[in-house]
């Protein structure tokens, strides 16, 4: 391929611009030199099939998901995309910052909005005459973080000292971060075992207590209530799931804990705990 390509064909950063004010109600620029969506466009043409799974680690003002998108509605692909950017923080006296988006992650997850909900606008007549499914145009936001479950301080200390071992292994009994959400703990077992996080996750009622199934097979089911009861493991079976992960916590005693692993067991379906 030529790597020169003119203007007219992939655009130029002023036009990149104006594509980005558009889809802000025509604010004033929140983000200096972008790349225009027809040279990321241009480029998977040439390198990517249309299944692919595209990476840009330095997503900018993600022009490659909006590029993604597009090029999906028009050639009928499902290639998906993988952003990766760090929260580098907007200048307070730039129009970005002024207008709500304190650093460059927030500029594009507006845009990857703002552009899916045009291009879905600008598609619907098209899928309905040709009874095709609507665009898929979602995304999920991960952050970079520490393992939700505390870490035991191996400090060594001293004989005098026996008072900070009993307030360490008390922090122990409940290992969940107290900042930390069910959801979140759900996505760094997914992590864990291996489940792309690309999955659905849904919650589901079990005896009035929360659980999350996780894709649309109930490949894994996991609950982190409190008191869970071997009623609620039998309806857990119900499911059919691979595999059912519950939390250590959520056991009363030993006993409790061993009769979910029997009843489980002889429904064929591992048990995990966390």
């Amino acid at each position: 391929m030529w790597t020169w390509w003119p203007n007219s064909e992939v655009g130029h950063t002023q036009e990149a611009t104006k594509e980005i004010k558009s889809l802000f109600d025509d604010a004033p620029t929140i983000f200096d030199f972008p790349k225009p969506t027809k040279l990321l466009k241009r480029m998977l043409s040439i390198s990517a099939k249309d299944d692919d799974i595209v990476l840009d680690f330095f997503s900018g003002s993600a022009t490659t998901a909006h590029a993604v998108m597009q090029l999906n509605a028009e050639d009928g692909g499902n290639r998906r995309f993988i952003l990766v950017q760090l929260p580098e923080v907007c200048d307070e006296k730039s129009e970005a910052y002024k207008a709500g988006y304190k650093n460059i992650c927030e500029i594009g997850k507006e845009r990857i909005r703002r552009a899916g909900k045009k291009i879905l606008e600008e598609n619907a007549q098209v899928s309905m005459e040709e009874d095709k499914p609507p665009l898929d145009v979602g995304f999920r936001v991960f952050k970079l973080d520490t393992s939700n479950l505390k870490t035991w301080d191996s400090t060594p200390i001293e004989d005098e000292q026996l008072d900070f071992l009993y307030q360490r292994m008390n922090a122990m009994v409940h290992r969940v971060k107290p900042e930390r959400s069910d959801l979140d703990m759900v996505y760094e077992i997914m992590l864990k075992l291996g489940v792309p996080l690309t999955y659905s996750v849904h919650t589901i009622d079990v005896n009035d207590k929360t659980a999350y199934a996780v894709g649309d097979d109930y490949l894994l089911l996991v609950c982190l209530a409190e008191n869970v009861q071997p009623e609620d493991v039998e309806q857990m079976t119900e499911y059919a799931p691979a595999k059912v992960i519950i939390s250590r916590d959520s056991f009363a005693d030993d006993t409790a804990m061993a009769n979910a692993y029997y009843i489980l067991r002889d429904h064929q379906i591992e048990l995990k705990l966390v």
